[in-house]
């Protein structure tokens, strides 16, 4: 490993770091990929590590928010993205359980439920349940969001009647 070597793995790092965060992991694989020896890429790692650039804590809470922003997703789904990420796991339990799963849910289900309105009272319900189950929530979420949109939507008679029965 020469210096030019490290010096061009450390501006390839920074450049990325540049665009957005990234996770340790994913930042070693990008350079890995790039071309750059193991023991190369260990210094220009531990290196950013001591100047405060790469951190997987704050990689995941910016993760968090910004995927919370565009399309929100519940702890299952955003547990999973972190851990493809590289996040470890000690991590993303102390992230995901800060979250608010509910605030969320009801964010994503606003959202979806703008595009169901031509569908029957109990395919609506059906449809917007599948979608925010497919988006990692839990059913303690779902419930009751799914629940209050379709009461406060202007719900016809059929629509009331959804949740006198017990869905899955």
């Amino acid at each position: 490993m020469t210096d030019r070597d490290k010096e061009g793995a450390m501006l390839f790092a920074v450049k990325l770091l540049g665009l957005r965060s990234h996770s340790r992991d994913e930042l070693e694989r990008k350079l890995r990929k790039k071309g750059y020896e193991v023991s190369c890429i260990e210094k220009v790692m531990e290196k950013l590590t001591l100047q405060g650039l790469i951190d997987d804590r704050v990689f995941g809470e910016e993760f968090i928010q910004s995927r919370s922003r565009r399309k929100p997703a519940g702890k299952l789904r955003m547990r999973s993205e972190l851990r493809k990420k590289g996040v470890s796991d000690t991590i993303i339990t102390t992230l995901v359980s800060a979250m608010d799963s509910r605030e969320l849910c009801l964010k994503a289900a606003e959202k979806k439920i703008r595009s169901l309105h031509a569908r029957s009272g109990a395919d609506k319900k059906k449809r917007l349940e599948q979608f925010l189950h497919n988006r990692g929530f839990e059913w303690q979420d779902i419930q009751p969001v799914v629940k209050s949109l379709l009461e406060a939507g202007g719900a016809g008679p059929d629509d009331q009647e959804l949740y006198q029965q017990e869905s899955p």
